[in-house]
């Protein structure tokens, strides 16, 4: 029954993908409004144009394929009940794009594959534009100058082919750019050696003073390599059960400021169940091979539905306070602005949980006093640097718009009202990359690579890293240098490109080698040694 209606499906998916490329606008455009920024005529203009040339050829995909099987159905059951033809037609192409929809966010990583659809509003003005684009295929449908095909043949087939096919090649064309280009650091600088292999994507490390290492597996494990670099069989006991997945699980680990004399080692953790989740900090006393009085000293509020983008490092200040980092759980970024809960935010805390007096929102009326900065998406790396007394942070931007920012209390960091990144199928989040009363990155990539932990390297193994950032990457799959003078970027260049590996975190050993993470299953402890090339 399609075969014989193949331009109205076409008038159809068109008249659906520019709709919901203008809703999917709007609405975006009126969420950044509602968190108290501005959004001027043209800002309006610029971004529905923009996401006209790339969302919208992507939303034609979708749409085309969805209306592909549902109006078949709608048709059949038209001709039963030919007096509700255009409402058929409406219901059946409502729940094709639902279907979509359903189907897009399950295949994908992400919990919501098309952000207007993260509420309710949202996903039923998104539907709405289904059953418009439905309707007009009912009225355009049975008029004979499209209707001159009566038989089935070939040309049915190809043409929804090369129609899907001509809004994917444009979809691409008109996506952001994303490939890496950067400097490469020369192999023959180094040597790679594998210190333990075997780990089950392993998230932190730290070094014991006894010469142990201890390392966190995302599934809720704290492996010990010993002294000699083995990896013992049975994992540390006592650790806190975590809500593992695809980000969630056992993410960092750290030694209190004073552990020799009071043994206590903190962890960040995935808390909860899959409906009802965020991120914990416990601690607990270590004794030989096991975690003895652990107890949870905070849990991020609210808890959310969705298994991802949970931050979490944890790093000490001078004052022995802890700064613990919070991701914003994907589908509720606006959260990020809101300082009455924790998504998105760094959080700062006395070793027991409590929260420090001098914590920048103490004593504000609808402020978590536990807030340290705010505006974060998914913070995954941290590091205070005594010598310059900074305390450095690194954060995933959505598809693109990566950040590494100098952290100062009480200070707005400007997701999503500011960023450089896009939403994954390419739709504008925010029409401003800057804004007043925000603070800027000190650096930032688009395209995106997905940076990890971070340190400023100190040793005399690389003289030349000297009082430079360190960045591993995950999509980056290396470690980003970046040179640094008083805060900013004089150059970059990456590390370790040639592994091929995504690396999860790094760490400088007392002789100023280098050990890396690599987030896999089989994952692997890499020592990075300096070689004399001259």
């Amino acid at each position: 029954m399609l075969a014989r209606n193949l331009l109205p499906w076409f008038f159809a998916m068109l008249v659906t993908s520019v709709l919901g490329s203008l809703v999917q606008s709007t609405l975006n455009l009126l969420g950044v409004l509602e968190m108290g920024s501005y959004a001027t005529w043209g800002d309006w203009q610029r971004t529905i144009v923009k996401d006209l040339l790339s969302f919208a050829p992507f939303y034609a995909l979708l749409v085309g394929g969805a209306f592909l099987f549902a109006f078949p159905v709608g048709l059949w059951l038209a001709r039963k009940w030919p007096g509700g033809r255009s409402v058929l037609l409406g219901i059946a192409g409502t729940t094709g794009l639902a279907v979509a929809f359903f189907i897009g966010n399950t295949v994908t990583p992400i919990p919501t594959l098309i952000s207007a659809t993260r509420d309710i509003f949202g996903l039923i003005a998104m539907l709405a534009t289904g059953f418009i684009g439905a309707w007009v295929f009912a009225k355009t449908s049975g008029k004979a100058e499209f209707r001159s095909l009566t038989g089935f043949t070939w040309t049915h087939l190809a043409f929804p082919i090369v129609m899907l096919i001509a809004a994917f090649s444009l979809y691409l064309v008109m996506k952001p750019e994303r490939k890496i280009q950067i400097d490469e650091y020369p192999v023959k600088s180094y040597r790679i050696a594998t210190v333990v292999d075997g780990l089950n994507h392993p998230w932190g490390m730290v070094h014991l003073p006894d010469g142990r290492r201890l390392i966190t597996e995302r599934v809720g494990n704290v492996r010990i390599v010993d002294p000699e670099g083995a990896l013992l069989r049975k994992p540390l006991a006592g650790v806190p059960e975590v809500l593992a997945g695809v980000e969630g699980g056992l993410l960092d680990i750290e030694l209190s400021p004073d552990f020799e004399r009071d043994r206590l080692i903190f962890l960040s953790y995935a808390c909860g169940s899959k409906k009802a989740n965020n991120t914990c900090v416990g601690r607990g006393e270590l004794r030989g091979d096991r975690l003895e009085n652990f107890q949870r000293i905070f849990r991020a509020e609210p808890l959310k539905n969705t298994s991802v983008q949970f931050g979490s490092r944890i790093i000490f200040l001078p004052d022995n306070t802890m700064i613990v980092s919070i991701g914003d759980g994907f589908d509720f970024r606006e959260d990020a602005q809101e300082l009455g809960n924790h998504m998105g935010k760094l959080v700062r805390l006395n070793m027991d949980g409590s929260v420090p007096d001098d914590n920048p929102f103490v004593g504000q009326q609808d402020k978590r006093p536990e807030i340290y900065s705010y505006g974060h998406r998914n913070p995954q790396g941290l590091h205070y640097d005594s010598a310059s007394e900074r305390l450095y942070e690194s954060e995933h931007g959505p598809y693109g718009g990566d950040e590494v920012n100098i952290i100062e209390p009480g200070e707005n960091y400007g997701w999503p009202i500011a960023t450089e990144g896009v939403n994954y199928p390419g739709t504008s989040i925010s029409p401003h990359s800057k804004l007043d009363g925000v603070q800027g990155p000190i650096t930032h990539w688009t395209p995106s690579i997905a940076p990890s932990g971070i340190v400023i390297y100190r040793g005399n193994a690389f003289p030349e890293f000297n009082g430079d950032l360190l960045v591993s990457s995950l999509g980056g799959q290396g470690v980003f240098r970046l040179d640094l003078e008083d805060g900013r970027i004089i150059t970059e260049q990456r590390l370790f490109h040639e592994l091929g590996k995504r690396i999860r975190d790094i760490d400088i050993g007392q002789e100023g080698e280098l050990y890396l993470l690599t987030d896999h299953n089989p994952g692997q402890l890499l020592r990075i040694d300096a070689v004399d090339v001259n």
